[in-house]
């Protein structure tokens, strides 16, 4: 992967968090008005963490050189679907796209050999997206085990 190309993928990534994060403070506040607060506040501390993470990117493209310009194509923020559905949600992040996500930051690191913060960054975001899809997992595993209606109401 030439510099450009980590750079790109690295703006395309801060791009995805900014549209994760809308997605999910959405989906938290929705899940507010629905009594679900133990899962409002895990769905808002997401959005949170991937905004401060879009902001980060930013940040740094800028540190490399790269001006607003240079970034307006690439951090268009890509749409996400809105759920309603806890399961849905759950199951629409779990995905094998946000389990590639792993994999690509790795690859992105590799790319940034020689660049030791942003190194170091894209390993920070490694650790959350491992932390991200434990989560997930062990909430889609109290559902299996607990039934949707009895998980449901242990997120009130």
């Amino acid at each position: 992967m030439t510099k450009a190309e980590a750079l790109k993928q690295f703006a395309e990534l801060g791009a995805a968090w900014f549209g994760n994060s809308k997605q999910h403070f959405a989906f938290s506040a929705y899940c507010r008005l629905q009594g679900w607060n133990k899962l409002a506040d895990k769905w808002k501390e997401e959005a949170e963490e991937e905004w401060e993470e879009a902001e980060e990117v930013l940040q740094r493209l800028v540190e490399l050189g790269c001006k607003p310009a240079d970034l307006q194509e690439v951090m268009k923020t890509r749409e996400f679907p809105f759920y309603d559905d806890p399961k849905q949600q759950l199951e629409s992040d779990y995905s094998d796209e946000a389990k590639d996500a792993i994999r690509m930051l790795s690859e992105l690191a590799t790319a940034f050999a020689d660049d030791y913060p942003t190194q170091k960054l894209i390993q920070k975001w490694i650790d959350g997206e491992q932390e991200h899809l434990a989560w997930m997992a062990q909430y889609l595993n109290y559902i299996d085990r607990l039934g949707y209606e009895n998980f449901l109401a242990a997120m009130m």
